[in-house]
């Protein structure tokens, strides 16, 4: 399966207080010249999977996602999460819709001397719907190469 549109989707609704998942990114190999979008697996349990992401946010929570790279399903290949130096607030996606921002926060952590980890938190300041269109970026760290995928249909949605 090659598009996330075709996969489940990870729906959950925020409490003020807050919410925290576990995740895993699981970069595939392009077949034949199609784009390959990489799933997201739940860490506790790996069965389930999802394409894209939605989070019904209560006004003021905010949703941390902590985001593994397994790089099982690409071996031999060494990859990591791409790192802005210029700005640490949108590691390891490049954002496709405009006032992403303001609303989204995402920071590589290195682990083991590799930028494995992830770290995203999302939170409504507006209290208004917002779609969170965004590629997923890591790179070769010896080549330089880049290894790209979508989530073109992560949103969230405020709960009055």
């Amino acid at each position: 399966m090659s598009n996330c549109a075709d996969l489940p989707v990870l729906e959950c609704e925020v409490p003020k207080e807050g919410l925290k998942l576990d995740l895993v990114l699981r970069p595939r190999e392009q077949k034949d010249g199609e784009p390959q979008y990489w799933p997201l697996f739940n860490a506790d349990n790996p069965e389930e999977h999802f394409g894209n992401m939605r989070f019904n946010i209560r006004k003021g929570g905010v949703v941390t996602l902590k985001i593994t790279l397994d790089l099982s399903e690409v071996p031999g290949r060494e990859l990591e999460f791409v790192r802005y130096k210029q700005s640490q607030k949108l590691d390891g996606i490049i954002a496709l819709s405009p006032d992403f921002r303001h609303q989204f926060r995402a920071r590589a952590k290195e682990e083991d001397g590799d930028y494995t980890k992830l770290i995203i938190r999302v939170k409504d300041k507006e209290q208004i719907p917002d779609r969170f269109n965004f590629l997923w970026m890591c790179v070769d760290p010896e080549t330089g190469m880049h290894f790209v995928s979508g989530d073109p249909y992560a949103a969230i949605n405020p709960i009055p």
